[in-house]
């Protein structure tokens, strides 16, 4: 495999967590139904998990050298975890079609969260 792209975002949790409270719709059109609830389920960890899972989103479009908007959507691009807790990137409609056009077979992802900022690095390889 190669290096098609990479990406980096880092983002302060007090702006998702300003978003998410003045903006309702704000989580729908970011998040999918899954990342919600784990993220909801997170108690006092909840904005750094959304911060975290914004971060990645941003990162791997970034990785697919592609903005936001046309090809590729933010709540089609999905954080979860393996079994081992290791993060794992999903990819769904036409931000799926867009990654298999360009030939990409997987993206690699690192993502860390404090109290204040997220952070995450993503690889996308050919």
């Amino acid at each position: 495999m190669e290096v098609f792209g990479t990406g980096t975002d880092i983002i302060e949790v007090r702006r998702i967590a300003e978003a998410i409270n003045k903006n309702h719709s704000f989580r729908n059109r970011v998040y999918t139904e899954k990342e919600i609830d784990y993220c909801s389920k997170k108690g006092k960890g909840m904005y750094p998990s959304f911060a975290a899972r914004f971060a990645a989103k941003e990162a791997v479009a970034k990785s697919l050298a592609e903005g936001l908007g046309g090809k590729i959507s933010l709540n089609e691009i999905e954080l979860t975890h393996k079994g081992n807790g290791a993060p794992v990137i999903v990819l769904y409609g036409k931000t799926l079609q867009h990654s298999r056009g360009i030939g990409i077979k997987e993206i690699k992802i690192s993502v860390s969260a404090t109290d204040n900022f997220a952070i995450a690095f993503a690889i996308s390889l050919k």
